[in-house]
């Protein structure tokens, strides 16, 4: 099937389910979307996104199993990043020999619940990005640098810190915002491993929220690691709630000769 150029045709198939296509509608603004190769189905009821900004490029699905797998025998690509949900994994399972898996919550924001956090956080732009940069550093020892960072994201999107001094210590940002599409992702939440339990990711991430609402932004979700449960009730105090599951990780082709 030819890929798919039509932004109309895509957003309607989306918009059957926006808080798990949060991403994908994000990825429809114009400064994403050359970024992106859509093959979605005739009838619209699959549709499968790769987002090759990243390496490797970041796979997204949404649709039912059997014209999802038709739409994966296009994809040709010897490794992905998933973002997938739980029943698409078998499918990819039988295309790539490695497949490495971290079940994720899908939270979605109730608004009527958000609950507003005093804090001392202020908004972070492109001059406060070498202190982000080594506030994330701290994430490396123990692999808990946020992924999918690029200091474009600070002026595109919305972030706000915690300053100690001239260090930064606790943050929060977004992946994406889309004010076309009325969606934003919450994300890039660190604290300082030494500057934890006082609070300063809720106070971080509730600044975060209240600039997303004052923008009217409708449908707004983060993403936790289902082994994360003090990270959850965090966020599900400041009016956060399962959405639904789903799997980030990778798969990978292995090259011929090679073994496990």
């Amino acid at each position: 099937m030819p890929r798919s150029h039509d932004r109309d045709a895509i957003r309607a198939v989306l918009n059957r389910d926006r808080p798990w296509s949060v991403y994908a509608l994000g990825d429809l603004d114009p400064e994403y979307f050359p970024h992106t190769r859509w093959h979605v189905v005739p009838d619209g009821s699959a549709l499968v996104m790769l987002y090759v900004e990243f390496q490797p490029a970041v796979v997204f699905a949404l649709g039912h199993s059997q014209a999802l797998e038709l739409l994966l025998e296009e994809v040709g690509e010897t490794e992905l990043y998933l973002h997938v949900r739980p029943e698409v994994v078998p499918l990819l399972r039988a295309r790539y020999q490695e497949v490495h898996e971290q079940p994720m919550w899908r939270k979605l924001l109730d608004t009527a619940r958000f609950a507003p956090v005093p804090t001392s956080a202020k908004r972070l732009t492109a001059s406060d990005v070498p202190a982000l940069e080594r506030l994330y550093d701290d994430g490396d020892a123990a692999g808990e640098r946020p992924h999918f960072f690029l200091p474009s994201m600070v002026e595109r999107g919305v972030f706000t810190g915690i300053y100690e001094g001239a260090d930064l210590i606790a943050v929060a940002g977004t992946h994406l915002v889309s004010a076309a599409e009325g969606v934003a992702a919450v994300g890039n939440i660190y604290t300082r491993r030494d500057r934890r339990g006082r609070g300063l990711a809720a106070q971080t991430t509730a600044a975060v929220v209240g600039e997303l609402l004052r923008r009217e932004i409708g449908t707004i979700i983060l993403n936790v690691s289902q082994t994360n449960g003090v990270a959850e009730r965090v966020y599900e105090r400041l009016g956060f709630r399962r959405y639904c599951a789903y799997d980030e990780g990778s798969v990978a082709r292995r090259r011929q000769g090679e073994k496990r």
